[in-house]
């Protein structure tokens, strides 16, 4: 395969796949790099997953959800020999908006947001969270805050916004209040 000049604009295209099939088309495409030639012109594949946290019999269950299932983002150098590339590949139904051989590209502050949620971009800086250490059912003690020494338990962990919502007894009926995980320690027993 001859190698074109770069005709088209670098960016961020989203491509429409089969919902649930966003992996599989991922790897289609990156094998369809290599064999196409135009891994100088077409850099990343993304699929943007985030973690979610389920308790499942009062087990904490973490796994990937798709943040937008159905679709795939790639970053690329658009030109002929690129879309044939992406748009050839199986399970893609398409590149999202616009003039079918020219679509648009999506705004680098919406990628950076979208990248950034997800850290899809393997970035360590971007994933740092703090560990925790307790789990749904657990009674802890709260250090911080308008509920400051109180005890209760762990009713919901929210690891996105890295909070927990703990039952506190206020005048003797139960209240939620959502707390970050940093103002709250496991209770000694």
């Amino acid at each position: 395969m001859t190698t074109r000049k770069r005709t088209g604009k670098r960016g961020w295209y989203v491509v429409q796949t089969a919902s649930g099939h966003e992996k599989k088309v991922k790897g289609y495409i990156e094998k369809r790099i290599e064999t196409m030639e135009v891994w100088d012109r077409i850099f990343s594949v993304a699929v943007p997953e985030r973690p979610i946290v389920k308790v499942k019999q009062g087990k904490r269950v973490e796994k990937q959800e798709k943040e937008y299932p159905g679709y795939v983002l790639v970053d690329m150098v658009l030109d002929d020999d690129t879309w044939k590339t992406v748009r050839e590949a199986p399970g893609v139904l398409g590149f999202v908006g616009g003039d079918r051989k020219d679509p648009p590209t999506i705004s680098d502050s919406e990628v950076r947001r979208i990248l950034r949620k997800n850290t899809v971009l393997g970035d360590s800086r971007l994933a740092t969270k703090k560990e925790i250490d307790f789990k749904f059912g657990d009674f802890v003690t709260i250090l911080a805050g308008p509920f400051e020494g109180l005890e209760g338990e762990v009713a919901e962990i929210n690891e996105e916004k890295m909070t927990v919502k703990v039952s506190v007894l206020v005048f003797g009926r139960s209240t939620p209040t959502e707390v970050p995980v940093d103002y709250v320690t496991l209770k000694n027993e």
